[in-house]
């Protein structure tokens, strides 16, 4: 069948499929010679129709399907609460969930409660199309902001609703300059609605959404957060017993890069002069033998003694550094935390503020956090500060430790806002239940 007139006349479409998407494959082709990631996601990726079919079929049939799309991993734990509230409110709907890239695949295959997963194909209409069919979905939700324009336009084309959940629209963006907007226009008004995360966004959104189909149901990370907060064990991670913890207050350094440590250990390295009893926990973002090695030695530069987490065996030891190299720690280690820092500010963004926030810490990381709208909320509502510079750290760490009062102001406000935001999940799923 050929496509809609309206698709036949948008010069957008033509241009994206003609010029924009060969650029793109040839692109990706390039990259894999360079990078593992990009090399993992294109082998993931043959045979996906295939697979696609006959895991289709081995699922019970007779259900409709909705496609819950997902970037990567933290994108998918935005998307948990909606697969639990669906499958209690819709039981007999099932969820095949895509991502775009490893990380988010490792995440879907280790989830239980996921029983339909795969890649999201390139995204040339041809693939976008056939995706489509086979699963043959009652709708398509995207999760905060990996909207691609072949899927939105097929979804279009095929009568699917689509929906934007907790989308995000910064203040940087450049969906909104004058060489983009008229292209994301063309297909963002093919959604069949917006559900965004504050009227901030909401606002920018309708300059390229019908603003009918704009609307602020908040963001079911909150939700997530809280639920990971309730699962949670209060037992103290093996190797840290209760009573190191009780003598010692313990700054933990979260997903931390080169510029993160460089910043924060000059920092810490002068505090601890004036207050042995404090502790660093450094939790690298990648956690490879030369970041490691590095590690070690600008920590010996500024005198500090440290310890691997692999080298603990059960025990404890009085080093100043303790460097996890370890996945999976962090959320325990931010349970056992006095306040933490947030790596990645100083380079693509930003990770994640509300896993730490949770536990009422006072929070610290650099610029870049536009693309993370709970992050300017912490910091307006006084649990957690922006930093540019080593010095402007160390002045609020003292404070921090100076008054007890600052510490409790600033905990309370970060454990406040998500508390306070909890319930996005059941606002998105009452718009979406509408339509299923």
């Amino acid at each position: 069948m050929g496509l809609s007139l309206k698709m036949q006349l948008s010069p957008w479409f033509v241009i994206y499929n003609l010029a924009i998407i060969p650029v793109f494959y040839a692109g990706m082709q390039i990259a894999r010679l360079f990078n593992p990631k990009v090399s993992i996601g294109i082998r993931g990726r043959k045979g996906w129709s295939q697979a696609l079919s006959q895991a289709k079929v081995k699922l019970e049939p007779g259900r409709r399907f909705v496609v819950i799309h997902c970037a990567s991993a933290g994108e998918f734990e935005a998307a948990r609460p909606l697969l639990t509230a669906l499958r209690q409110r819709l039981p007999r709907l099932k969820a095949h969930v895509t991502c775009y890239s490893p990380s988010g695949m490792r995440s879907l295959s280790q989830t239980p409660e996921v029983e339909s997963y795969s890649y999201l194909p390139f995204d040339d209409f041809r693939s976008a199309r056939r995706f489509l069919r086979i699963l043959n979905p009652v709708a398509l939700i995207i999760i905060k902001h990996d909207v691609w324009p072949n899927l939105v336009w097929a979804a279009a084309r095929d009568g699917i609703p689509a929906f934007w959940v907790n989308a995000n629209l910064h203040r940087k963006t450049r969906r909104l300059h004058w060489w983009t907007k008229s292209f994301n226009v063309s297909f963002l008004n093919e959604l069949t609605e917006v559900l965004t995360v504050s009227e901030e966004h909401a606002q920018r959104l309708r300059k390229l959404v019908n603003p009918t189909r704009v609307f602020v149901t908040g963001d079911s990370r909150y939700d997530r957060t809280l639920d990971r907060l309730a699962q949670a064990s209060g037992s103290a991670l093996q190797g840290l017993p209760e009573q190191w913890l009780e003598k010692h207050r313990i700054i933990v350094g979260g997903s931390t890069w080169g510029p993160d440590q460089r910043l924060l250990i000059p920092v810490f390295s002068r505090l601890k002069k004036d207050w042995p009893d404090l502790r660093l926990v450094l939790v690298p973002h990648e956690p490879a033998t030369d970041f490691l090695r590095d590690t070690q030695k600008y920590l010996e530069g500024y005198g500090l003694s440290w310890i691997l987490y692999s080298r603990l065996n059960g025990g404890i030891s009085e080093a100043d550094v303790l460097i996890v190299d370890k996945v999976g720690l962090l959320a325990s280690l931010y349970r056992v935390a006095w306040t933490a820092y947030v790596g990645g500010a100083f380079g693509h963004g930003v990770h994640s503020v509300l896993e730490p926030a949770v536990f009422n810490l006072p929070l610290f990381f650099g610029p870049r956090h536009h693309m993370a709208n709970e992050a300017g909320a912490l910091v307006s509502a006084g649990g957690a500060w922006c930093i540019k510079s080593a010095h402007e750290l160390e002045t609020h760490f003292r404070r921090l430790l100076e008054s007890k009062e600052v510490w409790h102001q600033a905990a309370q406000a970060s454990g406040g806002l998500v508390r306070s935001r909890a319930g996005a999940t059941a606002s998105i799923v009452d718009h979406l239940e509408k339509l299923l």
